[in-house]
């Protein structure tokens, strides 16, 4: 004896379940992925920008020192991803790091302006060659008040010389050029962004929620 069973799976409460276990998965994913994976990520760039603080021997007091300004690129950062962080239906977008968060414009031009955050693109973006930092104190002393408004340039409250034009101008009957040396000359560039992502992975974040989601827990 046989016989037949047909079962029309299309009903509304199938569809209706199905579609609740898919806007738990999402809303666990987005919750994740907002709460855990990208402060995560932040710890990862930032271990990356103490690294590079580490890299020179620079006084507290150095205006371009990065360690100065720890807290205002990481606030920088939480705000960018919190503004960047796109969720479609299946794809996730995660802007980093990107040119315009270095002061970039959309042409491409180079960053201009006293802000700490644009100082770093020497850093990240490596500075070749040999140079020197005048701080605004000490081109008084050398070249006396109001003798030349200086172009401060991107460091605000100094700028940096290269030793060609550390000659040419006269400094050095003034002062040795190692004695006014950046010690980031001739650093090569360190991507810290790059760093942080070859170390960064979202598909434990998104298993988590996966995992969350077919036990029927909202994260």
């Amino acid at each position: 004896m046989s016989f037949k069973v047909n079962v029309k799976l299309d009903v509304p409460s199938l569809k209706k379940a199905i579609e609740k276990k898919q806007k738990l998965v999402r809303d666990n994913i987005v919750t994740v992925i907002r709460t855990e994976a990208i402060p995560h990520l932040i710890d990862l760039i930032m271990q990356g920008y103490d690294d590079l603080s580490d890299r020179a021997d620079q006084l507290p007091e150095d205006p371009t020192n990065p360690a100065n300004w720890r807290t205002e690129f990481r606030n920088k950062l939480e705000r960018d991803f919190e503004q960047n962080l796109i969720f479609s239906d299946n794809r996730i977008i995660v802007r980093l790091g990107d040119k315009e968060f270095m002061g970039y414009d959309s042409s491409g031009r180079a960053p201009e302006g006293n802000e700490p955050l644009v100082w770093l693109v020497y850093y990240i973006e490596g500075l070749a060659g040999d140079w020197g930092f005048i701080t605004p104190e000490l081109y008084e002393e050398l070249r006396g008040r109001g003798s030349y408004e200086a172009d401060w340039g991107r460091f605000g409250q100094g700028f940096l010389i290269s030793r060609q034009q550390f000659e040419d101008e006269g400094w050095s009957d003034l002062i040795s050029f190692d004695s006014i040396r950046h010690p980031f000359s001739g650093f090569s560039p360190v991507d810290i962004f790059t760093e942080a992502l070859r170390e960064f992975t979202f598909r434990r974040f998104v298993e988590k929620a996966i995992k969350a989601a077919a036990e029927g827990r909202k994260l």
